[in-house]
């Protein structure tokens, strides 16, 4: 499904490379984590499998399309269906209900009305364990439960490969269960999950850990 090739990245005005000939393999079916100390690059890495940070060197395979020679269309489009990316920092709008924040997104760019995309958002959240929240404000919410939102909007089109970057950092045991449960169930699916995480009950769910 996704195969990165020779990725090197080094940070702009620095010596320092963050990564170094990196290859990886992702396969459907798979939970992979990325694990490492803070500083080692697994949040670059993630950014860039994404297709949202160009890489200095190297490829990153899409069902075999390299997504830095796509056009911005082109890559959108991945985005939009097939590629679910949750950063570490989430973003909502303060003016939004939870549920408007997932769904508008989406609006614009999808053949399916409103109702059925609200539906399914509804979905997410409730198996989350935070269906009763679709209607509150993004500042009413606890940081675990932005958490598993943010996680709710990456899912909301079904993509093939989700891309989350330290989905259960700072939550207590039990949030943190609930997400990494619930990525599982979704890899179950065929679907694959590619996290970055200092999380050890990652090596319950993961079906490979990776190193850096």
């Amino acid at each position: 499904m996704l195969t990165a090739n020779s990725i090197s990245k080094r940070y702009k005005n620095s010596r320092r490379v963050v990564l170094d000939s990196f290859d990886l393999t992702v396969e459907e079916g798979e939970f992979v984590a990325v694990m490492g100390e803070s500083g080692s690059g697994k949040s670059t890495l993630l950014a860039v499998l994404s297709g949202i940070l160009d890489p200095d060197e190297g490829q990153v395979l899409f069902d075999q399309k390299d997504l830095y020679s796509l056009s911005d269309e082109e890559l959108s489009e991945i985005h939009r269906r097939k590629i679910g990316y949750v950063p570490q920092s989430n973003f909502f709008l303060k003016t939004d209900t939870i549920l408007e924040n997932i769904v508008e997104p989406f609006l614009l760019s999808s053949d399916e009305e409103e109702e059925e995309l609200s539906e399914r958002a509804k979905g997410h959240l409730k198996k989350l364990g935070i269906g009763d929240l679709a209607d509150r404000f993004p500042h009413e919410l606890s940081g675990g439960e932005l958490k598993r939102a943010a996680l709710a909007r990456a899912l909301l089109t079904e993509p093939r490969l989700l891309i989350a970057d330290e989905p259960t950092t700072g939550l207590d045991s039990r949030t943190g269960e609930i997400i990494l449960g619930y990525l599982s169930e979704y890899v179950k699916r065929g679907n694959a999950v590619v996290v970055a995480t200092h999380d050890e009950h990652i090596r319950e769910v993961a079906t490979r850990i990776v190193t850096l």
